[in-house]
């Protein structure tokens, strides 16, 4: 966002000095920073997190000291080979702080309608129900949350399992809480506010302040999960956006996870766990309450995604069985 062109008579640009609205302006482009604005992040060799951002380190670790001692957080957060950026993750966290990203996601929702509601994946939908036909209506009974619907949700987003991430989800959400700021205003000098489709910069850095806030409570629980159960959180593989598993679940998210195969492990790399999951999370999204509609709106609040959604499974509903999808 530019500065108001000065005038060369000075009541004008007193006027304009002493203008709220111009001083918020002004406020904004030099808007506080606790970065190196001459070494970004991606310019670095080495990373001390703790020394160059404090605030956020001690954040982090506050909401994790419970279950690690500050050596053991020191020895996962300081070691060079977890948080130097690479630049897979430096491309998309660009995308992710980029003022037209949500424009651009809602378009390629939009494009892959056609791609993921068509006869190919509805017959494998098909397949794969008869496969785990038990699951589906056990879920389908237990939870209220039709099958279909099930079904629509782990076709959308992981192909049934078939596209799953290959990202350390430990590095995307450092790389978010960390360094999504420095990124941001990098693409600012760069002009990227002044492409077409660009939202303003007030309302793209209170985006920027929820991601950020979205990434603090997404790796904190990744890191308590780790803990807690005995995984290297550095090994965990997701989405460019840090979603896990067949279901696609974000780490804060997995208190709707569910043993669903009763095997005494949570694992949404497995099927049944991930159609419990699924019809868990939605049903305590006001499934039955609301709707369908608004419980995938919880599971992801783009509408071309819902509509997405919503067509599969009124699709793969005309396939089957009437009788299979009564809910007594």
């Amino acid at each position: 966002m530019k500065n108001f062109l000065i005038t060369t008579l000075l009541v004008i640009s007193a006027m304009y000095i002493f203008s709220p609205q111009a001083s918020a302006k002004s406020n904004l482009d030099k808007k506080a920073i606790d970065f190196n604005q001459s070494n970004l992040i991606y310019k670095k060799t080495s990373l001390n997190l703790e020394k160059e951002y404090p605030d956020k380190y001690i954040n982090l670790y506050n909401k994790v000291k419970r279950v690690y001692s500050k050596k053991e957080f020191d020895d996962l957060l300081l070691d060079q080979s977890n948080i130097l950026m690479e630049k897979k993750y430096l491309d998309k966290l660009v995308f992710l702080a980029s003022p037209v990203s949500i424009k651009t996601q809602s378009r390629q929702h939009k494009d892959a309608v056609p791609l993921l509601v068509n006869q190919e994946t509805l017959n494998n939908g098909k397949v794969f129900f008869e496969k785990y036909e038990a699951h589906f209506l056990k879920a389908q009974k237990e939870t209220g949350v039709q099958a279909n619907d099930i079904i629509a949700i782990l076709n959308w987003e992981s192909r049934l399992g078939k596209y799953r991430g290959k990202y350390d989800i430990f590095k995307i959400f450092t790389n978010q809480y960390f360094h999504i700021d420095e990124v941001e205003f990098e693409l600012f000098k760069k002009g990227h506010y002044q492409k077409q489709g660009a939202m303003n910069r007030a309302t793209a850095l209170k985006r920027l302040k929820k991601i950020k806030k979205r990434a603090l409570n997404n790796l904190s629980q990744l890191l308590i999960q780790a803990k807690n159960t005995g995984f290297d959180p550095r090994i965990v593989k997701g989405s460019w956006a840090g979603a896990i598993g067949i279901p696609q679940f974000m780490p804060a998210s997995m208190s709707y996870a569910v043993d669903g195969d009763k095997d005494g492990l949570i694992d949404l790399n497995t099927v049944p766990d991930s159609i419990f999951s699924v019809a868990t999370y939605l049903k305590r999204h006001k499934y039955k309450e609301r709707g369908r509609e608004y419980a995938f709106k919880r599971y992801n609040h783009d509408d071309m995604y819902v509509r997405g959604v919503k067509l599969y499974s009124d699709e793969f509903k005309k396939l089957m069985p009437p009788h299979l999808f009564h809910i007594e």
